[in-house]
C-alpha cells in the first residue's frame, strides 16, 4: 500500500511540473496538450491511491511511457527555423521525464512481481 501511494505522490508531482511548465508555452496546442497531461497525472495519483489493481498499473506504465514518448522530442521550442531554449523549461522537461521514467519502472516491477506470483500459484494448481 505504501509503494502505490508513493507512487500516486510522484504522479501528483509529475501534475505540479506539468503545472509549472504552462507559464513556458508558446502556443495553444501546447498548452492544451500540458492540460491534458496534468489531467492524465491527476487521474493516475486518484487510481493509485484508491486502487491496487493491475489494471492501475497498467495504466500507469503505459501513461508514463506515453508523457516519456511526448518529452524525448520536445525540449526545444521552434521559432523561423531558430532554436531557442528557455533553461527553466528545459529543466522542467528534464525532471518530468525523470518522474515519468521512475513511475513506469515501478509500474513495471509491480506487474512482474504480480504476474510471476501468479504464474507460480498457477502452476501449482495444475500439478494436482
Amino acid at each position: 500500500m505504501i509503494g502505490r501511494r508513493v507512487c500516486a505522490a510522484l504522479a501528483v508531482g509529475s501534475a505540479g511540473l506539468h503545472a509549472a511548465m504552462l507559464g513556458h508555452t508558446g502556443s495553444a496546442v501546447t498548452t492544451g496538450l500540458l492540460a491534458a497531461m496534468i489531467a492524465a497525472c491527476l487521474f493516475c495519483a486518484w487510481d493509485l491511491w484508491r486502487d491496487d489493481r493491475p489494471r492501475t498499473w497498467v495504466v500507469v506504465a503505459l501513461m508514463n511511457l506515453a508523457m516519456i514518448a511526448l518529452h524525448l522530442p520536445a525540449p526545444a521550442h521552434r521559432h523561423g527555423g531558430a532554436t531557442t531554449v528557455d533553461a527553466q523549461s528545459s529543466a522542467l522537461m528534464a525532471a518530468a521525464t525523470l518522474v515519468a521514467l521512475v513511475e513506469a519502472a515501478a509500474a513495471a516491477a509491480v506487474l512482474y512481481v504480480r504476474s510471476r506470483g501468479q504464474y507460480a500459484a498457477l502452476h501449482r494448481d495444475n500439478r494436482t
